[in-house]
């Protein structure tokens, strides 16, 4: 079986909001097999790439740094992000693969390695797991516990807001559920809106709150089973996760469902709204004059007795268990693994992408540091809803979120509709 996986991307300017970037994995027929034994074979590693225009630098430059080193040549393949996600099963499960891939953390590569696709990378993981957080790796494994997975970068979500408007509304950065309840009835009482979502055009975002929520009340672990389809969405938890949504209903912009994400933006960053729950791929979106003033506090405690979690989106490299250059497939990524690739590979992004190798030397703004702080703290991090249970089970989820903020009472009955949706995707994956 195949999971579809998407990862949600940013798109530069004042209000232009990340493009929801569909990857449709299908199921193919071709047959797994074991790694190469013997000498590698001649000629150089394909690197497949789905990286944008505005990462491709960072990745090129690395490519030259390895070659230089004359211990093998990469050349780089790159290809559309959407077409790249599309034909990813293909790639892997053809006779003759590429023999590397940018891919993403978490289920969306569990699904390849529960299919004997992807190469173990124990042995590059041995020699540099000392300098990777501890959260991460087992984001990296398959579910035999082998690494299967290098991470590179990954970035943070958080509650966005502006330091001026709290100021003014007489208000500071909660901790706890109770005082985010709290500061949103004063913000109300103010006349301004306490919480924007922006959803008309991007209904996905509705499953940030329902992420965390689940996380802050149940737990990541009952969190990643209840999205790998090991528990229930009309279970008596999940209707504790709604029960505390309708608790924010109140204070959210009652024409979220028909407002889109540029407007939200626009109405946050003219005060009309005064808290976002957003990745950090969102920044660039604030108008320059005020990114001085954006900043964002970790989603608040429900239940201390529950180990934090954190949304933290990774993503990395994995590579075809068909390689016929297996020595110098690890060499590659034993170098990408690295605090010097991670460091130069940081360069060519945007400044919200976070080296996952600890020793990269970057230079973070005070959000990047806190975001950083936040993610390796915190017990777990998860991958975001659609990269955890497959971007197939995404629609469901926007139909349930979507219903239940306009029709809140009806909690029952929408928990069974997704519960039997969701059934019914994993019944003809």
């Amino acid at each position: 079986m195949t999971r579809k996986h998407t990862r949600w991307l940013g798109a530069v300017g004042s209000t232009i909001l990340a493009t929801a970037l569909l990857a449709g994995c299908v199921s193919t027929g071709g047959e797994a097999q074991g790694p190469k034994e013997g000498p590698d074979s001649e000629g150089p590693l394909i690197l497949q790439s789905r990286f944008t225009d505005a990462e491709k630098g960072g990745l090129e430059e690395l490519v030259k740094t390895f070659n230089a080193k004359g211990e093998g040549t990469v050349k780089i393949n790159s290809i559309p992000t959407q077409t790249f996600n599309q034909q990813l099963p293909s790639y892997l499960t053809s006779k003759n693969p590429p023999d590397v891939y940018t891919w993403y953390a978490g289920q969306a590569t569990r699904d390849f390695a529960d299919q004997n696709l992807l190469l173990d990378l124990n042995s590059v993981w041995d020699k540099n797991k000392a300098d990777f957080p501890e959260n991460l790796a087992s984001l990296s494994e398959d579910a035999k516990g082998t690494k299967v997975f290098v991470p590179t970068n990954n970035y943070w979500w958080g509650v966005y807001y502006f330091k001026s408007d709290f100021e003014k509304l007489g208000v500071t950065p909660p901790k706890t559920w109770d005082e985010f309840l709290a500061l949103s009835e004063k913000i109300k009482g103010e006349g301004v809106t306490p919480i924007t979502m922006g959803l008309s055009d991007n209904t996905w975002l509705a499953s940030a709150w329902f992420d965390y929520l689940d996380l802050r009340i149940n737990g990541a672990d009952f969190h990643q089973e209840l999205l790998a389809g090991k528990k229930s969405y009309d279970s008596p938890e999940v209707k504790k996760v709604f029960e505390a949504f309708a608790q924010i209903l109140p204070f959210v912009n009652p024409s979220t469902l028909g407002t889109t994400h540029n407007q939200a933006i626009s109405d946050f960053s003219q005060g009309k709204a005064a808290m976002y729950l957003l990745g950090a791929w969102a920044q660039p979106a604030i108008p320059a004059d005020k990114k001085d003033d954006l900043a964002f506090f970790q989603f608040p405690v429900i239940d201390p007795s529950v180990p934090i979690a954190e949304e933290a989106p990774t993503d990395g490299f994995i590579a075809s268990v068909k390689t016929t250059k297996p020595e110098l497939t690890k060499k590659f990524l034993d170098f990408i693994a690295s605090a010097e690739a991670q460091t130069q590979l940081a360069k060519g992004q945007d400044g919200t992408a976070l080296p996952a190798n600890l020793k990269a030397t970057v230079t973070l703004d005070a959000l990047a540091t806190q975001g950083k702080d936040m993610i390796q703290s915190a017990k777990s991090v998860t991958q975001f809803f659609n990269r955890d249970a497959g971007d197939a089970q995404q629609t469901p989820a926007d139909t349930a979120l979507t219903s239940f903020i306009a029709n809140p009472g009806n909690i029952d009955q929408i928990l069974k509709t997704w519960e039997d949706a969701s059934q019914k995707i994993r019944a003809n994956s």
